[in-house]
């Protein structure tokens, strides 16, 4: 039996890739000594257990039994030097908008500047009234790494309009003097996108030591602006709260 329990330690050592995590093991000897390491090397005669100061060489007569204990694995609770982020969500407006909540998706990458604090580049896409294609800069400031680690960030950048002509629908203008409505008509607009700042606050959580995912809430601005002919032009904000959920990857 004894041989048994040490053929299949052998064999659980020989599975494992040297950069692995290491399984560890309790020997209890016949004259009661207890000894916890690392199993080294089993031949004929000898088992050699190495512990993290001490090496022992036992005979196998002398071991009375073993008992395998599985490696403690724990996420990486370090902050990375750079991640990407992949995320969507939806950008809440109020019940005058037309579309009330707008999907959004944002990509990022991301480097360590300094002690918890990151800034990154990216891109994305908002379906807002019209389409555009956000391209900001980004900050994030990550508390104590964890389980869950809260973070605080700010986006800003520009929408890039995706749709490029918008046009006024027609209709009339009250003349109260006359008494009578004088039409007028659809107007043809360029659209020349605008500004955007996304504040948000969240938390990320690791699966393992190169994934994690990350839950956001914010509060979106964008302004955005249409040029006609005869120096038109019409101004439109959009007051969003967001709601993201990432993917990360380092």
């Amino acid at each position: 039996m004894k041989n048994l329990i040490l053929l299949l330690i052998v064999l659980l050592l020989a599975g494992n890739s040297h950069g692995q995590r290491v399984k560890r093991e309790t020997i209890y000897l016949k004259n009661g000594s207890v000894i916890n390491g690392r199993l080294v090397q089993v031949d004929d005669q000898n088992v050699i257990v190495r512990s993290q100061r001490n090496t022992w060489v036992l005979n196998k007569s002398d071991i009375d039994s073993t008992m395998i204990k599985a490696p403690v694995i724990t996420p990486n609770y370090e902050l990375p030097l750079w991640f990407v982020e992949c995320s969507a969500g939806v950008l809440i407006g109020s019940a005058e908008n037309e579309k009330q909540a707008p999907f959004s998706i944002d990509f990022s990458a991301n480097m360590k500047v300094l002690s918890g604090l990151y800034a990154g580049l990216g891109a994305g896409v908002d379906f807002l009234e019209e389409s555009y294609l956000p391209v900001f800069v980004k900050l994030e400031y990550r508390f104590h790494p964890g389980s869950v680690t809260p973070f605080i960030g700010m986006k800003g950048g520009y929408l890039v309009p995706l749709d490029g002509d918008v046009t006024t629908s027609g209709g009339v203008y009250p003349m109260y003097y006359d008494y009578y409505f004088a039409p007028y008509y659809s107007e043809l607009l360029d659209n020349k996108g605008g500004v955007m700042l996304n504040p948000e606050v969240g938390f990320i959580s690791p699966i393992n030591d190169r994934l994690g995912f990350s839950l956001a809430f914010g509060y979106r601005f964008s302004q955005v602006k249409f040029k006609g002919e005869n120096h038109y032009e019409i101004e439109t904000n959009y007051n969003r709260l967001t709601i993201r959920i990432g993917i990360l990857f380092n």
